[in-house]
């Protein structure tokens, strides 16, 4: 009787084992692509939350209204441009602060707000506000008060 040869089958699972082994790797690879790709993104949100904030900034200390403070309470600013003649009012709705006129119509000078505090120091406007995220971002405008 003729006997088969034994083979050895760490032999015949050398080929798996290297293709287990790349296939681990590509997971691998994928999954810290993947975490890093969220951290760059979580990371251009708060970005992008300063960048919209110091806009908002911007607007509120622009020469074309040049806006002055009429009234100053924690939720909201009544305002008065010499530019336009108008009186405008300042205010968080919803998830934004909003420039309201005193007609129809307003303005979201900046979104994503989740609590927004304005006060008045040394004669001009502070303004704190908390993004939805958790980020805070504060600011002090010189805006004179208005004088009827």
């Amino acid at each position: 009787m003729r006997q088969l040869p034994v083979r050895n089958k760490a032999s015949n699972r050398s080929g798996y084992l290297l293709v287990e082994g790349l296939i681990s790797l590509i997971v691998s690879v994928l999954a810290i692509w993947t975490i890093t790709v969220m951290l760059l993104f979580v990371s251009r949100q708060s970005q992008n939350q300063t960048i919209n904030f110091y806009a908002y900034i911007q607007l509120l200390e622009s020469q074309h209204y040049r806006f002055q403070t009429i009234e100053v309470g924690n939720e909201d600013v009544l305002l008065y441009s010499p530019v336009t003649h108008k009186r405008y009012h300042m205010a968080k709705y919803q998830n934004m602060i909003r420039l309201t006129g005193v007609h129809l119509g307003h303005i979201r000078a900046l979104v994503g707000v989740k609590d927004v505090d304005w006060r008045r120091q040394n004669g001009g406007l502070i303004t704190d506000v908390t993004f939805a995220n958790g980020q805070v971002c504060h600011a002090y405008s010189p805006l004179v008060k208005h004088h009827e």
